[in-house]
């Protein structure tokens, strides 16, 4: 190979990468997850090539249409009878489909500002929005035992979402849902305090403590479960406590558990940890009010000196 076909080789390579990194390699496919008379919802698949790790990337988000035309932004924000999203852009995450008329949903603005949980629905032909939780974080649609969802709800309150018949019922506190039957839920929940780890058995309907098993954090180490599956959960549930459902519910510690424990000085270093981060969060407080104060000052000086003289 002779050094000119060698350059022209290489120059292709080149322009091909930069064509790669331009176009990203996108491909993008279409899937219908529910169509009925009235609603009809399409996921749009994206894949992008990641050329740091050769391997695709896909991000799916999801297109509304109602009586055969695409839902639009302000029809959306309509529908949301929300008065700051008027004019907003909305990108559509999560889609469940609840039943042949009806959808949950996840959206979020296009600056990722703002965003929506709600349940899209059809009733005689006419399109509804109920509006479920709302937040500026985060609005996905949790998984969680069969037949049921779940959503956090700022600044930290579990929402249990029933998919049939369609209920909402809010939990007090930011608990993990490790198993479900008929209207009792095992939660689990990290108590920082009082220092321990909280296993409860809950009723779902009133949102009514039935039985709890609390462990002293000094003791057990912290389980893994903010990305298990509910499957995992459920397993972590039974391999280390026993569950009653009788009349009287319980929930006791197994003898033959399988839960990890930490030593004396693994703690005292957790407790180290903790007490720097909280200093650490106090210290920015303390300087964001600051700022903020000194913000106000300058600005008041402003109009003052502005004001004309009387």
């Amino acid at each position: 190979m002779n050094v000119k076909t060698s350059t022209a080789m290489r120059s292709t390579v080149l322009l091909l990468s930069a064509a790669l990194l331009a176009s990203g390699c996108t491909r993008t496919k279409r899937e219908t997850v529910l169509s009925s008379d009235t609603l009809k919802v399409v996921a749009v698949t994206e894949s992008r090539l990641d050329i740091n790790v050769s391997k695709y990337q896909h991000y799916t988000t999801f297109e509304l249409y109602v009586d055969g035309g695409k839902l639009s932004d302000r029809a959306f924000a309509a529908l949301l009878k929300d008065p700051g999203a008027a004019d907003d852009r909305f990108v559509h995450t999560d889609a469940v489909v609840l039943d042949d008329h009806a959808v949950l949903l996840a959206s979020h603005n296009r600056d990722s500002l703002r965003c929506w949980t709600t349940r899209l629905s059809t009733s005689g032909g006419t399109p509804r929005v109920e509006e479920l939780m709302t937040g500026t974080v985060d609005c996905s649609i949790r998984p969680a035992p069969a037949g049921w969802k779940t959503l956090y709800e700022e600044p930290g309150d579990l929402i249990l979402i029933r998919e049939h018949p369609f209920q909402r019922h809010p939990i007090a506190g930011y608990w993990y849902v490790l198993w479900i039957e008929g209207d009792v839920a095992a939660l689990y929940q990290k108590d920082r305090e009082h220092e321990r780890l909280v296993v409860r058995l809950a009723r779902i309907s009133s949102d009514t403590s039935l039985a709890e098993q609390a462990l002293p954090m000094q003791q057990y180490a912290e389980p893994d479960l903010l990305y298990a599956s509910p499957e995992a959960r459920r397993q972590w549930l039974f391999d280390n406590f026993r569950v009653s459902m009788g009349h009287t519910p319980s929930i006791q510690l197994r003898a033959d558990n399988r839960l990890e424990t930490i030593t004396p000085e693994v703690w005292a270093q957790y407790q180290a940890i903790d007490r720097e981060n909280r200093e650490l969060d106090a210290r920015a407080r303390a300087e964001g009010e600051a700022w903020n104060d000194a913000q106000r000052k300058a600005l008041d000086a402003g109009t003052s000196e502005q004001s004309p003289a009387r």
